[in-house]
C-alpha cells in the first residue's frame, strides 16, 4: 500500500511540474500589462499581439496597447522587460523615450528575438 501512494505522490508532483511549465510565461505577460495600465493610467487598456520573447530570466513582453486618451484612442507598440526594465512604449502615450530608440530596443529585443505578434 504505502508503495502505491509513493506513486501516486510522484505521479501527482510529476504531473504538477509539467503542468506549470507555462505558467511563468503567462504571468510575465499579465505582470507587464499591468505595469503598462499604470504607466498610461488606465485601467481599462487593452492589449493585442502580445508575445513574449527570450527566457524567465531575460526576457521581454513585447505588444500594442489601446488607450483612450482624451476623446481619441490611440495605440502604440510596448515593450517590458522580464529583469525590471521598462515599461517602454512609443512616444504618444506616455514614453520618455524616442522613436529612433524605441524602434532600435523593438528590432532588437522583440523582432531579433523571435517576437511573432
Amino acid at each position: 500500500m504505502r508503495k502505491a501512494s509513493n506513486l501516486l505522490l510522484l505521479s501527482a508532483l510529476l504531473s504538477a511540474c509539467s503542468g506549470s511549465s507555462g505558467d511563468w510565461r503567462a504571468d510575465a505577460i499579465t505582470a507587464a500589462q499591468a505595469k503598462m495600465r499604470g504607466l498610461i493610467n488606465n485601467p481599462e487598456a487593452t492589449f493585442s499581439h502580445v508575445d513574449l520573447t527570450g527566457d524567465s530570466a531575460t526576457g521581454q513582453t513585447c505588444g500594442v496597447v489601446t488607450s483612450k486618451v482624451g476623446i481619441f484612442t490611440r495605440q502604440a507598440r510596448f515593450i517590458v522587460y522580464i529583469d525590471g526594465a521598462g515599461p517602454y512604449i512609443e512616444p504618444g502615450l506616455g514614453s520618455s523615450m524616442s522613436q529612433a530608440d524605441f524602434d532600435w530596443a523593438w528590432k532588437n529585443d522583440c523582432v531579433n528575438e523571435g517576437y511573432k505578434g
